[in-house]
């Protein structure tokens, strides 16, 4: 139930964050009729907005403090190498019913086998791709493509025996497809990186076609909100209130030392007020502010803490630290003459042509997003030449680990110095979008900007698994107050190597048929001088044009202890009793690929933990 107050009593358990995560876990416990769940969410129900219902309307959400958190990073300069000109990075995060899933670009990829393995290497046992498979499966509903679209996107690697059947959130193709999209993955095998297996069977490398949260049904976004909750929002059991900020975490502290999360407190309407939880207080308000509630909470690095004038309740350093994301840039390439892309919705009769075909009949453009995508090595790494360079950097700069760094880092570099060094996994994600792109702008609302009166297609080339780290921390003792974000963006120097030579490789893609055909000659790049014709050259590009793929994770990190361990391998915040984090700031390592699948997965899983402590049966 959704209401403007409170029901009276006392809840099983309140979840902090009624987004992607938190909407998952409180669908699963409110199976059992005899456990209550209190969902609080800081941001407002737009659940029937067109702009989070339509596919094609994605970008309308950001920077919009009606729909999206609009987070800043610190100015982003470098350490190792020259800075990054002082550019702040725009975070969308989203701030309604559903979170990041009702304002996100609907991708649904998956991570491989050696991404989730990487955190039982770590020491989190029982988490590896064989245990979350089936939460993969769990959490989504595969919908066949029409034979057209089948053909055209070249969606034959799918094999229904591993997509999901029955998971609320409902997956698809789009059946609204240009000759970009059916360029795609023939341009890939052309490059010899076709795609030879279903990625949700933990193997996948080359270009495909990839599935969107999109449901088939209506042609609308198919996301938390929509999938988890509201099918179930009229469970007595559970109430969701909107439009309320958490301040902070309550804790008991007990006569022999320990500690025990007893409620929140937090402010709806402009009246604060304070709810208590019988068993847990879960927080699941994402790698940016769970990190942020925990400090302002009194758990973190004490020295901060006091700093701030907050009461220590615990002093763990590894708050906030570990953050990690998939940094981001890329070229737009003019198109060809008469060649459609969604800049022609600058056309006024375009785009209300665009509305009312989808009014009408849920057709046309507004139907889908973007849907194609490869994750590639590194092409010069694969010659002998190549492999030798490839060790002589690794050799140099894979102890290029600031002596601050979290315990784990050093494990984590040796995983990825594995994957670099397999021909067969992939260390960047590049995407492509049927419209112009400004990667030299920082606001997410001017990056997707159509400012230009040519029409373009975007190749987006983000770093897979980065060896960089960052931090967030608060700036103040008040949740109001938006913490520091520093992912410190190509701060180790194999980041900024890997990610050139990808950018270096864009024009060779571009220059590949079936795609060169359709890519004017002598058009237009985006943004203007564009210079890759040296290693130097590229670098240079990547630092000056650096932007987000809006993936963060990793600060409240599930890893042991004495390794930089926030939260447990059942997501317990250490030495505190009845406080969990379920969100993607528990991940220890980024998966490749966009992290959604990965957020409903752990969230899933979850939800089985939380039962399992707490012997629900349901």
């Amino acid at each position: 139930m959704t209401k403007g107050r409170l029901a009276d009593g006392e809840f099983d358990f309140i979840i902090v964050g009624g987004g992607t995560a938190g909407l998952v876990v409180a669908n699963r416990l409110t199976e059992d009729p005899h456990i209550s769940v209190l969902v609080l969410e800081a941001g407002t129900d737009k659940l029937k907005d067109a702009k989070i219902t339509t596919p094609g309307l994605l970008t309308l959400t950001y920077d919009d403090p009606q729909y999206d958190w609009s987070f800043d990073t610190v100015p982003q300069r470098l350490i190792a190498q020259e800075n990054l000109y002082g550019k702040s990075v725009s975070h969308s995060r989203g701030k309604v019913i559903g979170g990041s899933s009702a304002i996100n670009a609907l991708a649904l990829i998956y991570p491989p086998r050696s991404s989730i393995d990487a955190w039982e290497r770590l020491g989190n046992k029982g988490w590896n791709w064989d245990t979350l498979a089936p939460y993969y499966r769990k959490f989504h509903t595969f919908n066949r493509p029409s034979k057209e679209t089948a053909e055209a996107l070249g969606t034959g690697y799918i094999d229904e025996k591993v997509q999901g059947t029955s998971g609320p959130i409902q997956s698809s193709f789009p059946e609204f497809h240009g000759p970009l999209g059916k360029a795609w993955p023939e341009t890939f095998k052309n490059l010899n990186f076709p795609l030879h297996s279903d990625p949700l069977s933990g193997e996948s490398s080359g270009g495909f076609s990839y599935l969107s949260t999109v449901d088939p049904k209506n042609w609308e976004r198919s996301h938390a909100g929509s999938a988890y909750y509201s099918p179930v929002a009229a469970r007595p059991n559970l109430q969701l209130l909107s439009e309320s900020m958490v301040e902070k975490v309550i804790f008991e502290k007990r006569s022999d030392g320990t500690v025990a999360a007893k409620g929140i407190s937090f402010v709806h309407n402009g009246a604060q007020s304070v709810q208590t939880a019988k068993k847990e207080v879960i927080l699941c308000a994402g790698a940016i502010q769970s990190p942020q509630l925990l400090e302002v909470s009194g758990i973190g690095n004490s020295a901060l803490l006091q700093s701030y004038n907050i009461e220590v309740v615990l002093d763990n350093p590894h708050v906030g630290e570990n953050l990690q994301d998939h940094p981001m840039t890329g070229i737009s390439f003019e198109v060809i003459d008469g060649l459609p892309t969604i800049d022609m919705i600058r056309d006024p009769q375009v785009i209300q042509g665009a509305m009312e075909a989808y009014q009408a009949s849920r057709q046309g453009p507004l139907t889908s997003g973007f849907h194609s995508v490869a994750s590639l090595p590194v092409v010069e790494f694969l010659s002998e030449e190549g492999r030798s360079e490839l060790s002589r950097l690794l050799d140099t700069n894979i102890k290029s680990t600031s002596p601050s760094a979290e315990p784990s880092v050093s494990k984590q570099h040796t995983i990825l110095r594995s994957v670099l060094e397999s021909p067969s996994e992939s260390s960047v994600i590049i995407g492509m979008g049927a419209s112009q792109m400004h990667f030299d702008k920082s606001l997410q609302k001017d990056i997707y900007a159509i400012t230009e009166p040519e029409n373009y297609v975007s190749f987006l080339v983000a770093l897979a698994q980065p060896f960089s780290r960052g931090s967030v921390h608060i700036k103040s003792a008040s949740i109001s107050d938006p913490p520091d974000i520093d992912p410190r963006y190509l701060s180790h120097p194999l980041d900024l190597e890997i990610l050139a030579r990808h950018v270096k490789y864009i024009p060779t893609i571009a220059a590949t048929e079936p795609l060169a055909s359709l890519i004017k000659d002598g058009g237009r790049r985006l943004p203007d001088g564009i210079d890759l014709d040296s290693l130097d050259s590229a670098k240079e590009y990547c630092k000056r044009n650096i932007i987000t793929n809006n993936h963060p994770c990793g600060t409240c990190a599930m890893l042991p202890l004495e390794q930089g361990g926030v939260t447990d391998s059942r997501l317990r915040v250490y030495w505190v009793e009845g406080l969990r984090v379920v969100d993607a700031s528990i991940f220890p390592m980024i998966p490749r690929g966009n992290i959604q699948s990965s957020v409903y997965a752990v969230a899933e899983r979850a939800a089985d933990l939380i039962k399992e402590d707490w012997g629900i049966t349901a």
